[in-house]
C-alpha cells in the first residue's frame, strides 16, 4: 500500500513540474546557439585527436608508450582548456589554462624520469617537482 501512496505522490509531482503539452521534440534548428554548437564540435575534435594519438602511442616500445600517451593526454587537456578560454576569456579560464600547461609538462617530466634508474631518477623527478612548483608560483602570483 505505501508503494501505491509513493507512486501516487511521484505522479502528482511529475504533473506539477511537467506542464501540459510541454515541447519533448528537439528545439528547431535555427533555435540552437550557433556558438554552442561550434563548442561541441571542438570538443569532439580534440576527443578525435586524443584517440588518434593514443592509437598512435600503442605502435610505440614499453617506456616510450607511456611518455607518448600523457603526452597526448597532456595536449587534450590543454587545448580543453584553451577551448574553454577562447569561450569566455577570464582570469580564472587563464589561470586554468596556464595550470593545465604545467601540469601536463609535470606529468611528461614525470614519467620520463621513471626511464632512469636509481639516483639518476631521483635527481630527475625532483628536478621535474622543483620546476612545476616554480610554475604553479608564478601562476599565483599573476606572472
Amino acid at each position: 500500500m505505501q508503494k501505491l501512496h509513493a507512486l501516487f505522490a511521484i505522479a502528482l509531482l511529475w504533473a506539477a513540474v511537467v506542464p501540459a503539452g510541454a515541447q519533448t521534440s528537439p528545439p528547431h534548428p535555427a533555435e540552437i546557439d550557433p556558438a554552442l554548437v561550434e563548442y561541441g564540435a571542438a570538443r569532439e575534435r580534440i576527443g578525435a585527436n586524443l584517440k588518434a594519438a593514443l592509437g598512435q602511442c600503442e605502435l610505440q616500445v614499453e617506456l616510450a608508450r607511456a611518455v607518448c600517451i600523457k603526452e597526448a593526454q597532456g595536449r587534450q587537456k590543454v587545448a580543453l582548456a584553451e577551448l574553454d578560454h577562447q569561450r569566455s576569456p577570464s582570469d580564472a579560464n587563464a589561470r586554468r589554462l596556464a595550470e593545465a600547461r604545467v601540469s601536463a609538462s609535470y606529468d611528461v617530466a614525470r614519467e620520463k624520469c621513471n626511464e632512469r634508474q636509481g639516483g639518476d631518477k631521483a635527481a630527475c623527478l625532483s628536478r621535474a617537482s622543483e620546476e612545476e612548483s616554480k610554475a604553479r608560483a608564478g601562476i599565483k602570483t599573476g606572472q
